[in-house]
């Protein structure tokens, strides 16, 4: 599928599983520079060996603690350096945080209920934040929210 996405430069925070890698090798197939952001190394590998397989020229697959502001300001100076300061989708698909064994949301504790929103919701709040300049320098930028549980 040709979405006119060749030579884009795509973020995809939470893009090593899932809706997310799904989504990057979507963006990868249509000729995207994308990048992934993650914790697990093994995770980033195996999604960068994915994103080249399909077609990305310049994929970038960045360790970033999702929860850590300072981590989330790290990986997009990264990727503003390999990028020349230019992005033109972020899509946030960070998924849940493993709570423990409750399943039903009536189950969950107050602190649960924190770290799921603190990874869910902060964390795409806080890319969308490092992400808005690189963003604003493009000629033309989206945000995609994607979220599961």
């Amino acid at each position: 599928m040709d979405l006119g996405l060749a030579g884009a430069n795509v973020v995809i925070a939470g893009g090593t599983k899932g809706m997310g890698l799904a989504a990057a090798e979507c963006f990868a197939a249509d000729g995207a520079n994308v990048a992934v952001l993650a914790r697990r190394p093994d995770a980033l590998d195996a999604a960068l060996a994915s994103l080249r397989s399909v077609g990305s020229p310049h994929p970038l697959a960045i360790a970033t603690d999702l929860r850590d502001p300072a981590s989330i300001e790290a990986a997009f100076a990264t990727i503003s350096r390999e990028w020349d300061g230019v992005v033109n989708t972020l899509v946030n698909a960070v998924g849940p945080v493993d709570v423990g064994v409750a399943t039903a949301l009536e189950a969950l504790t107050d602190d649960e209920w924190a770290a799921t929103f603190e990874i869910g919701t902060m964390s795409a709040v806080r890319c969308t934040r490092a992400c808005l300049p690189l963003l604003r320098a493009a000629e033309w930028g989206r945000i995609v929210n994607i979220s599961a549980h």
